[in-house]
């Protein structure tokens, strides 16, 4: 009788345990602000370290070390963060601690939207571990912090992949400011990668439409230099079948894929599973406006929206036109409104059931290129660094604003995006 009331008194606590552990983890103010944009020159920091580190490049069993500033981490982590929900993270480097505090806020909670994490891990010979974790105003301690961190992995990673990446990484410092971390490659690694971003449901999906796009490009109407609409009218409608009893954001994102590695086979082939037993596609020149260089912009930044986001894409277009400004083709308004439209393209896309399915109505119908991009060639282009900055000073000034916003217009008259939005 007596086991059976202390059962009793314990299951009437645990809602008010429950409650009072939700209040403590939860706090209305962020500890942390919303991460800014990410800049071109953000991209371009990322691209030095990955040209340094170019896995199809490194050879078998060669050591590397691979140089992450506190910028670097903070910039990773901010981007991840950004697949859970609005929120920001910092991070700091000290002599053996990594310091991270993070905000994320939380949907459908009015009063203590805010989960605020605080973090130090701390690296002793070469190996880290959990020395301290707060979960808003309540302490965890550190060993169970570190069993929680533990069981999780399973989760995120397969045993294999967890044994590999052991092998792969041979020490881990931190100092002021920096994480150097010495590995071996292992080209088992790119499969690894590969298999984490590309579900193998994702992947028969991928099939389908490189199948369907190599039925496609060998149908004789289609000669060598075509509009773009004569392959994305018949994969939407290819997605638009296949989502009768499937899911049609899945479907959308798919087709762009497998669209962006036709037009980019290089930028997008260390996604792809290998289609090595199929068919390969016919080669055609496709245009977007009569340009085929459009194409390559809207369709890389719909495959980036809906593989990444929609800043990340953005910021890649970006960073592109201000390194063309200090090359051979210049800053072109032209690429960026394609960029642009590219981007609205893959959001509008994949961002609902109702959305996917009207896009893929849409273009299964007979879309034209109008309804996906507006008139831009009248914009300015091919503008030198020096041109660039006696006619719009810098990115982000008054007038680099008004113009990029009578862009953001000009594709929201689009029928699509007017239709759909």
């Amino acid at each position: 009788m007596r086991r059976f009331l202390f059962s009793l008194l314990l299951l009437s606590l645990l809602p008010l345990s429950v409650a009072l552990l939700a209040w403590l983890s939860l706090e209305p103010t962020p500890q942390v602000e919303v991460a800014d944009t990410l800049t071109h020159q953000d991209i371009d920091r990322a691209r030095n370290i990955i040209a340094q580190n170019n896995p199809y490049q490194l050879k078998a069993g060669t050591i590397h070390i691979l140089r992450l500033s506190e910028k670097d981490l903070s910039l990773a982590a901010n981007y991840l963060i950004r697949n859970i929900g609005s929120g920001g993270v910092i991070i700091k480097l000290l002599p053996d601690q990594l310091k991270l505090q993070a905000s994320i806020q939380l949907p459908n909670n009015p009063i203590n939207p805010y989960l605020n994490l605080a973090l130090t891990i701390t690296e002793t010979q070469g190996k880290a571990a959990i020395s301290a974790l707060h979960i808003g105003q309540l302490p965890i301690p550190a060993r169970l912090a570190d069993f929680i961190l533990v069981k999780m992995m399973p989760y995120i990673f397969y045993s294999a992949d967890r044994q590999l990446i052991r092998n792969t990484i041979k020490k881990i410092s931190l100092s002021n400011g920096y994480m150097h971390i010495i590995y071996k490659w292992k080209p088992e690694l790119i499969a690894t990668v590969k298999s984490h971003f590309i579900s193998p449901q994702d992947q028969l999906r991928i099939r389908s439409y490189y199948r369907k796009m190599a039925e496609v490009t060998r149908q004789p109407g289609l000669t060598h230099r075509s509009s773009i609409m004569h392959l994305m009218r018949p994969l939407f409608a290819h997605a638009q079948l296949r989502s009768k009893n499937g899911d049609p954001i899945a479907e959308n994102r798919a087709a762009l894929i497998v669209l962006a590695a036709y037009v980019i086979p290089r930028s997008f082939s260390a996604l792809m599973p290998k289609m090595s037993d199929l068919p390969l596609p016919r080669k055609h020149v496709l245009t977007l406006s009569k340009r085929n260089d459009f194409v390559e912009h809207f369709l890389g930044s719909a495959a980036l929206v809906v593989t990444g986001d929609a800043k990340l894409a953005d910021a890649v277009g970006l960073y592109k036109e201000v390194a063309d400004s200090k090359g051979r083709s210049g800053f072109s308004f032209t690429d960026l409104a394609a960029d642009r439209a590219g981007t609205r393209f893959g959001e509008i896309a994949t961002a609902s059931v109702h959305q996917a399915r009207r896009v893929q109505q849409l273009l299964a119908n007979g879309a034209v290129e109008a309804d996906l991009i507006p008139r831009v060639r009248d914009l300015p282009e091919n503008m030198t660094e020096r041109e660039f900055k006696q006619r719009f000073k810098k990115i982000g000034s008054p007038e680099f604003n008004k113009l990029k916003q009578q862009i953001e217009l000009r594709i929201s008259a689009c029928r699509l995006y007017r239709e759909i939005s």
